[in-house]
Order: structure tokens, then sequence, then C-alpha cells
């Protein structure tokens, strides 16, 4: 199973305005899969099971844990 590519983006703003900082979500890797002539961008390796499914959502949920912590901790550091 691949790894997923996903990552927080933090933009701090500036001292004299903290209340610009921002913070997304972002898919820093992807892979491009047609079908029925539309193009959908997917974060997982190809599966073919349930289980595959199971484990590539796991692996996603996992990383939006991390996703949160990571952005808990940089608005806790604006604070």
């Amino acid at each position: 199973m691949s790894t997923l590519y996903l990552q927080l983006l933090k933009m701090p703003g500036t001292k004299e305005h903290l209340d610009t900082a921002r913070a997304y979500i972002a898919i820093k890797g992807s892979s491009t899969v047609k079908a029925d002539e539309i193009e959908f961008k997917t974060v997982s390796a190809d599966c073919r099971t349930l289980r595959e499914v199971e484990e590539a959502a796991d692996v996603l949920i996992k990383e939006l844990k991390t996703i949160k912590k990571q952005a808990e901790q940089f608005f806790q550091k604006l604070r």
C-alpha cells in the first residue's frame, strides 16, 4: 500500500496581523484516473478489495488526526 500525500499548509500571518494566519489541509501528491471522460484526483493506491479500501481509509484517518494535532500546535503558538 502506498502512502497518501496530505499535509497541513501553515501560513502564520505577520506579527502585526496575527489574525491573518491561515491553515489548509492540502493534497501534496496524487494520481489522476479517468473514468467516463471525467478526471479524478486519487489519494490512494488501486484498491481491488474491501480490505484494501478499509486500509486506505485507515491511513487517511491517521494522517488527518496528525494534521489536527499539527493545526492545534500551530494555532496555540499564535495566541
